[in-house]
This record gives structure tokens, sequence and C-alpha cells, in this order.
């Protein structure tokens, strides 16, 4: 705890009885007399934990649960699964046909056109600020089921965004880092990844 005015953390400590019974005498003391702005923190959580405490939470559906739990296991080592295979790239707009995965990014935007085991699949980013983009796609197959396809881009092997798409295979997913570098597809059994490149020229 800080000495002198308190912190937004420690007055949270002391509406929630966190602290110890000398730290929330010397909270409480200044709170008797404090301005206006400790007060109005002071009540502003008081009033959060209301409205949290009349929210009423829910568990959700065993099914969703269970999807959620293999998407992350997924996410955890794709490398020692056999059950992945890699997209190629069939298309991109700013030069032909390309070796694989997603060439640089440029400020026109791009369409790209993958072919997988998974259905063939289109990507169109375009600019959405300093370092992001926003990605629009489709996914052309009959293998999806009534949940959709799970989208995964990740950078470096970190998770930096995540999507579904819908039953009839369109996603749209806003503010994607251009650092991202490999795009994850899964639907039922068949996992699919697409080597992405969205740096600068």
């Amino acid at each position: 705890m800080t000495i002198g005015r308190p912190t937004f953390t420690d007055l949270l400590d002391w509406v929630e009885g966190r602290l110890a019974p000398e730290q929330a005498d010397v909270v409480a003391a200044y709170v008797a007399t404090a301005d206006d702005a400790t007060m109005e923190t002071v009540e502003w959580i008081r009033e959060f934990h209301d409205a949290a405490g009349s929210m009423r939470l829910e568990q959700p559906p065993a099914d969703l649960s269970a999807r959620l739990r293999d998407v992350f296991v997924g996410l955890q080592g794709p490398e020692v699964s056999d059950r992945w295979s890699d997209a190629s790239l069939l298309y991109d707009t700013r030069s032909g046909l390309a070796a694989a995965g997603v060439r640089s990014y440029d400020g026109d935007g791009v369409h790209l056109a993958f072919d997988s085991d998974l259905g063939r699949f289109l990507l169109e980013a375009s600019p959405a600020g300093p370092g992001e983009v926003d990605i629009q796609g489709l996914i052309r197959t009959e293998l999806i089921g009534d949940d959709g396809v799970d989208l995964s881009f990740l950078g470096r092997g970190t998770l930096r965004r995540a999507a579904r798409a819908t039953a009839d295979g369109r996603f749209d997913v806003r503010g994607v880092p251009v650092d991202v570098d490999e795009l994850w597809l899964s639907s039922g059994g068949t996992r699919v990844r697409a080597a992405l490149d969205l740096t600068s020229r």
C-alpha cells in the first residue's frame, strides 16, 4: 500500500476488505476527509460491485466449452500433431501465383486465394491503421459444420487474434497486427495452417 493519498488499487482493496486492519484504518481515515476525486472513485467501485452482484452469470453450453477446449489444445502444440496440413497459395493480386503464404502487405490492399484440405478460401486485407489490417474472407467448402470454422491468427507462435467463420464460410477480423505470420483454420477433425507475411515491403 502506498503512503499518502491512496491509489486506485488501495481503494479497491479497501472496499473489498483485502487490506490489513492497520492499513484499512489509514485508508478509511483518508476517505472520511477525502477530496471529490477520491470520493468519486470509491463510489464508482461500490456501484460497480453492486451492478456486478446483480448480474446473473451462466455457464456456457457443454458443447461450446468442449469445442473451445479443443481449439486451445490445438493452439498449444500443433507441431506434435499429424492432423495439421499446410495450405497452398493459389493467387496473390500483387504478384500472381506465389510459392506459399501471403506476401508483403501494401497500402492498396490485397486479395489472396488458398487451397487446402478444408477447401479453398479467400482473404482480403485492407489498411486499418498503423501496424494493422482488417481481414475479410470466405471459405468455400462443404466440410463446414453447423459451428463454422475456428480461425487463429498468430505472430511468432503467439495468438494475436481469434475468430469464427459462420456456417456459410464468411469471416471478418478487424485490427489484425501486421506481424501475424500464420493463420490456422479448424473445423471438426480438419486442421489447416497457412503461412502469412503482412509486413511492409
